[in-house]
């Protein structure tokens, strides 16, 4: 092998190195947020949520829309907790999350924080 082979090798896997890396995180990621999603669905409370607001984002997953959608959450003896989560619906189930809509959401507190799972949403 020469000398020019292999400094075209260095380079090529200095330049691989960090791509990889940076993918893996990306995905690994993406896949935290996906388990935390399951958990709440697994063992939150259910509620009835009141859709306040829906917007879609730039993306589109599988051709469905990812979206915030806005939620209140009536609590028994504390002021609604309002929240913005960011999902992927179904084109054809938007209808179902237009404001003024009830919802079944999944509720679970984690380390002190209120987190929300929208039931029915995609997860990937």
């Amino acid at each position: 092998m020469s000398t020019g082979e292999s400094i075209i090798i260095v380079v090529v896997i200095l330049i691989s190195l960090p791509l990889i890396l940076l993918a893996f995180m990306v995905i690994r990621q993406s896949f935290q947020a996906n388990r935390e999603i399951k958990h709440i669905l697994k063992n939150g409370m259910a509620f009835d949520a009141t859709v306040s607001s829906i917007r879609q984002t730039n993306t589109e997953i599988n051709g469905h829309p990812e979206v915030f959608i806005g939620l209140t959450i009536p609590r028994e003896h504390a002021e609604p907790h309002r929240t913005i989560i960011k999902t992927v619906i179904y084109m054809v189930n938007i209808p179902q999350y237009q404001p003024g809509r009830k919802v079944k959401v999944k509720v679970l507190e984690l380390d002190g924080k209120i987190k929300v799972a929208l039931e029915g949403a995609h997860v990937f």
